[in-house]
């Protein structure tokens, strides 16, 4: 199966080694999570992932959290190794004692295909049951949004193959990753090559609900029912009763009426009956009032953990990307809401 996840306390420098350091440095990030959150649920999650023959593997909890630390610092896989290798807070977060090996930055991309983006997806729920289990109250409200993630590809390259000037299809040719493909939005009609990442957030716990990723030229309200049918599959058919988001997402009143949710969709500028009857739904005018929550979420995403541009190739992997992502910013969240730094 897996080895134990009890390294540093076992070793043989014993967790004193780490008592003085960790004593001083309570207010950490990687500090304060590890106290808060139990991670039993990952074993439970993978372990039919598994083989119970041969030799035994990394244990789940120990990759998972060598991946928290890549996407929380912004670091490549072979960094994030060689850091935890160097950094005593990383080690006690991981669980690794001084006389134990990190282990080779190779087993993060196995891990990652071994687990599939299924896996990463009940994982990514289940932390959401630790935060209501700790006593985050999540509300029915959602506020949904997409955002550009440039895909890995060098452009420049593929613009050797360019016949002329009329030649529209010289990227698609020479692509390296055929899964990416041209988007645009806003009144700027902004244009890039990619993906869309899509996320649905709670308001009120300021908590990110669902995840999805698409192809750039896919329509943003595309994204919509997959991503409410999603959570509904995990958390139950009344996690969500209020749907907002912008007027991208106009059309699928129908699709949330039938799933017994209220169409807050911000209207577009034509649609004046719809516009003046929401205008009057002070419920309505909350949530829209509420959108600037997601907008300063998926800026935290792009900005200082680089969602906004694609760290691999292949849809599926970008997916992964994202949920990483998104998991280690609620447990920011859930961890700065439930254990504050205190001095």
């Amino acid at each position: 199966m897996f080895k134990s996840q009890s390294g540093f306390t076992h070793s043989f420098f014993g967790s004193f080694a780490y008592d003085p350091i960790i004593s001083r440095h309570q207010d950490h990030l990687l500090v304060r999570m590890n106290r808060l959150i139990d991670w039993s649920f990952v074993e439970e999650e993978v372990s039919d992932c598994y083989s119970t023959l041969g030799q035994k593997a990394y244990h789940p909890v120990l990759l998972l959290k060598l991946l928290f630390i890549q996407q929380l610092y912004d670091l490549s896989e072979r960094d994030t190794s060689t850091h935890t290798d160097c950094n005593l807070i990383f080690r006690y977060f991981v669980g690794l004692g001084l006389d134990q090996d990190v282990p080779h930055w190779t087993e993060l991309g196995k891990f990652k295909n071994r687990l599939g983006t299924d896996r990463f997806e009940n994982i990514f729920y289940r932390i959401l049951e630790e935060a209501e289990r700790l006593g985050i109250v999540i509300s029915s409200q959602r506020i949904i949004d997409a955002t550009d993630v440039q895909a890995n590809v060098d452009r420049a390259r593929c613009a050797k193959g360019k016949k002329d000037n009329n030649d529209k299809t010289f990227i698609n040719r020479g692509t390296s990753d055929p899964d990416a493909s041209f988007g645009n939005k806003g009144k700027g009609r902004k244009k890039w090559y990619g993906f869309k990442n899509s996320s649905n957030l709670d308001p009120e716990s300021e908590l990110i609900m669902a995840v999805e990723t698409t192809s750039a030229s896919v329509p943003d309200s595309e994204s919509l029912i997959p991503m409410i049918d999603k959570e509904r599959d995990f958390r139950g058919e009344d996690a969500i009763r209020k749907q907002g988001g912008d007027k991208g997402y106009v059309g699928k009143t129908e699709a949330l009426k039938q799933r017994n949710i209220l169409d807050y969709i911000i209207p577009r500028d034509n649609m004046r009956d719809d516009k003046n009857k929401k205008d009057r739904n002070t419920h309505y005018l909350h949530l829209k009032h509420l959108r600037y929550k997601i907008e300063r979420k998926q800026s935290e995403a792009k900005n200082p953990h680089r969602l906004r541009k694609a760290r691999y190739r292949g849809r599926w992997k970008v997916h992964l990307q994202g949920l990483l992502t998104y998991m280690v910013i609620n447990l920011k969240r859930i961890t700065n809401v439930l254990l504050p730094i205190t001095t």
